[in-house]
């Protein structure tokens, strides 16, 4: 599977040579959900060019480009989201969750992708089988790595936006399905007090995560209430009107920040998921004189309280040459354990003692950004780092060194 999509990836590096817009195609040893979300959006953008030389309808309010566009979002664009949503969800986000813990644990057996609605149900699924090393923490963070790649990738979308400081219409769905995932799986569960142990990302996580601090509990309606903070993201009130606003027009709208001179801001809020619980998270992204940058708090409380704090500058320093800019995330959080225990439970150890659940580790992860330019429009892209320990959002669980490469294709 990493050799097609390495292959995948080294195709549309080709062809986005030349393009004449901002898009990064990058690699990293897993394929992560930051490679996903970035390699996903230039093939979205791939595909929109194409679509739009083929279909080329004129901008206007007369009734029949009217009608066009509005098929073109519901039979084009729509179905092309949910697969990408998918993709990204599965691949990138399972996926890459399973071959970060490695082989010595669990393996992909394959994927399953359905036709995406309006022309199917849409959906899709992961296989993986997994050893007797393999641990109840190791099997949380499967289960939520597909709403958390999708996050990153509504993530990527809001940068790219802040930089534009315009909303793309034809991405505004593809933002909408990616942000609004973890809440359409978490309300997509009953009300029942029993959880699926399979075939349920939201149920599985519930359950083990229960299983495994066995002196909390955390239910499916606490788990919708909390949810319920999803509906504070601007970006999708916008992203909504933004679609009217291209089928009755053909054109696409201006985001509306608070403006502070040269700086333009944007808040956000939403739910995360985390092996050790659940995270909320304050986003705030900015745009100085169109460069993107994004600084977010989380918090949250289960067994024991943990938080985490990061911001990201693309391009701190820009000039004709390169750009350089750094990431940075500190946090303090319960450990995540690889150890075996003295108890099983469907072939996976868990019950820990309560000691080892009550242990809190403070971790950084920490990168920079370096874009060469060797053409007006196009640089090297270059992303070198380190972490430690513990639970960052696509990123590695253990000590790992950052490292992505790509290219990046700028705007004329």
């Amino acid at each position: 599977m990493k050799k097609f999509i390495f292959l995948i990836t080294i195709f549309f590096s080709i062809i986005f040579l030349y393009s004449n817009e901002e898009y990064n195609i990058i690699f990293d040893q897993n394929f992560s959900e930051y490679v996903g979300a970035e390699d996903i959006l230039a093939t979205n953008y791939l595909l929109e060019q194409g679509f739009d030389k083929f279909l080329n309808i004129k901008k206007g309010k007369k009734i029949f480009p009217i009608i066009l566009r509005a098929a073109k979002l519901i039979f084009l664009y729509q179905p092309l989201a949910g697969l990408e949503v998918v993709i990204q969800h599965e691949v990138f986000g399972h996926g890459y969750r399973i071959r970060d813990i490695s082989s010595h644990f669990t393996k992909v057996t394959g994927y399953r992708f359905d036709l995406p609605f309006p022309y199917g149900n849409g959906g899709g699924a992961t296989g993986y089988d997994f050893n007797e090393n393999f641990t109840s923490f190791q099997e949380i963070a499967i289960s939520i790595a597909g709403v958390e790649s999708n996050a990153i990738l509504a993530n990527r979308i809001k940068m790219k936006w802040m930089e534009s400081n315009k909303i793309d219409p034809l991405k505004s769905t593809l933002y909408i399905q990616s942000f609004q995932d973890l809440t359409g799986y978490i309300y997509s569960m009953d009300d029942s007090p029993y959880f699926v142990n399979e075939g349920h990302d939201i149920e599985s996580y519930l359950f083990w995560l229960n299983t495994t601090y066995y002196n909390k509990y955390l239910s499916k309606r606490d788990l919708k209430i909390s949810a319920l903070i999803n509906l504070l993201d601007p970006f999708t009130y916008f992203s909504i009107f933004d679609q009217f606003y291209y089928v009755f027009t053909g054109k696409e709208l201006d985001l509306l920040m608070i403006k502070i001179k040269n700086l333009k801001y944007l808040p956000s809020f939403r739910l995360g998921l985390a092996p050790y619980g659940i995270e909320y998270f304050s986003e705030h992204f900015f745009s100085y004189k169109n460069r993107p940058i994004f600084a977010y708090l989380r918090y949250g409380k289960f067994l024991k309280s943990y938080f985490g704090i990061g911001i990201e500058m693309p391009k701190l320093l820009s000039n004709k040459n390169y750009d350089f800019g750094f990431k940075i995330d500190l946090f303090n959080q319960p450990k995540i354990y690889y150890k075996s225990s003295e108890i099983t439970f469907d072939d996976v150890n868990v019950f820990y003692d309560e000691k080892d659940l009550s242990k809190k580790i403070y971790g950084v992860s920490a990168s920079i950004f370096y874009q060469k330019k060797f053409k007006q429009d196009k640089a090297i892209y270059l992303q070198l780092g380190y972490k430690t320990k513990g639970f960052v959002p696509a990123e590695d669980l253990r000590n790992s060194i950052i490292a992505r490469i790509g290219i990046t294709i700028k705007t004329l």
